[in-house]
């Protein structure tokens, strides 16, 4: 995999990126390839440009004759061990009969020689019926012992194509599963590598964009700063500029750490008792300049008695901020966002409801899956955050649903267990509610 890059910008430029706490970070980057230099923004969007067809076409090829003579070099020793072992059985019969005719015909000589002695002493000779008696007995026995031997080699050859018949079906089988299998794969790794050559497009897009505001913003402040009388409010907003770039770049490094902590079951939670009213009012006032400024309206249904849940706190920040987040972004500028919720017998059930352009019916599963984007196009994030959310509820024994109707919105809602010791203590609101993760 190879980008296109232009020269001149490295992420080390941004302060996040820099010091012994960021090595995470960077280790992150590296694993999915990011950790390069990035282009700057000429007006197009410049994806990740990835070499991988011919060569994954010819790796495949490589593959599949390897496999071939695999099995022709299978094929061929299979027939000659056959072969082996077939004469080897034949001699084996052979040596077997030859001994039994030997055995037999020692046996008759020895009673021909018997009678010979007792005519000599008795000095009585056999007549000529029983010469002739003797001689058809034995004729009939040798007769019906080639009949059997017959009969039992057209045996072992009918045995002989019936297993052989049967293990080439067998083996034929087993081949075609190994195809289907083998097909199945490449067709999950084909699709894999395009969700993640699309993610990466995605991630390397919105850092860019994030390390271009920083730099537009340091050099506002730095064109402020030469001037003899600098406005010290610019100067405050060019701050405020780099600040929320960090703090993007922050969570979405954030994100992808978590998708790692998730995917080698290292999600750890620390649960306290919550009042979820209180957390739903924080929320509420995080996004309340965004709501302001896009002229939403944000409000909160709750019953007026305390909804207690036993849950880490800022893991459940995490969850409703990802969920607010999506109804700001897909929300037209004038919707309305209700945060709601309720207790019930054995647990609380949390929702937030919007009413932007919906989600059809039959992608409201696959939105909780990982880099999971209804568009392929769309860009307004990683599609992460209902991903973590996910397993952020699951991970508290909870669950979490959509429902969605086209054209008038969606309600994502989510359920934790009610604790069963009894409340003795609850989180207080503090002045500083949000980790720092969550402060843009």
């Amino acid at each position: 995999m190879m980008a296109l890059v232009k020269p001149g910008y490295h992420l080390t430029h941004c302060p996040i990126f820099r010091g012994p706490l960021c090595i995470r970070r960077w280790n992150m980057l590296y694993a999915l390839g990011l950790r390069g230099m990035f282009p700057h923004t000429n007006g197009q969007d410049d994806i990740m440009e990835v070499h991988k067809s011919e060569s994954s076409q010819a790796l495949r090829g490589k593959t599949d004759r390897s496999l071939e003579d695999e099995r022709d070099k299978t094929d061929e020793y299979l027939e000659r061990t056959i072969t082996k072992v077939e004469e080897s059985t034949t001699d084996k019969v052979r040596s077997i009969r030859l001994a039994t005719d030997q055995a037999l015909e020692s046996e008759r000589e020895e009673v021909d020689l018997n009678k010979e002695q007792q005519h000599d002493v008795i000095g009585l000779s056999p007549s000529a019926v029983d010469e002739d008696l003797l001689r058809q007995e034995r004729e009939r026995t040798d007769n019906l012992k080639a009949i059997e031997r017959e009969q039992v080699d057209r045996v072992r050859t009918q045995e002989r194509v019936q297993k052989q018949r049967i293990a080439d079906a067998l083996l034929e089988q087993e081949r075609k599963q190994t195809d289907r299998n083998l097909l199945d794969e490449r067709v999950h790794v084909d699709t894999e590598l395009i969700t993640r050559d699309q993610f990466l497009a995605i991630v390397s897009h919105d850092l860019k964009n994030s390390i271009v505001a920083i730099a537009i913003g340091a050099r506002l402040m730095r064109k402020g700063l030469a001037q003899d009388a600098a406005d010290p409010r610019r100067v405050l907003e060019s701050l405020a500029l780099i600040e929320q770039a960090a703090a993007g770049m922050d969570r979405m490094i954030g994100d992808l750490l978590d998708v790692e902590q998730v995917a080698q079951g290292q999600l750890k939670l620390k649960p306290e008792h919550v009042d979820i009213r209180t957390l739903l009012q924080d929320c509420r006032d995080l996004f309340a300049p965004e709501v302001s400024s896009k002229s939403f309206s944000m409000t909160i249904h709750t019953s007026p008695e305390a909804i207690v849940a036993e849950v880490d706190r800022d893991r459940m920040l995490q969850v409703l901020s990802n969920l607010i987040g999506n109804a700001l972004k897909f929300t037209p500028d004038g919707g309305f966002i209700t945060l709601s919720a309720k207790k019930g017998q054995s647990h609380i059930e949390v929702s937030v409801t919007d009413n932007g352009p919906g989600i059809p019916a039959q992608d409201t599963a696959q939105i909780f899956e990982r880099f999971s984007q209804l568009k392929k196009n769309d860009r307004r994030g990683l599609g992460l955050g209902l991903y973590i959310a996910k397993w952020i509820v699951e991970a508290h024994h909870g669950r979490i649903w959509v429902t969605s109707e086209v054209g008038r919105g969606s309600t994502f809602t989510f359920t934790i267990p009610i604790p069963v010791q009894p409340v003795t203590t609850i989180a207080k609101r503090s002045d500083r509610p949000f980790p720092a993760e969550f402060l843009a």
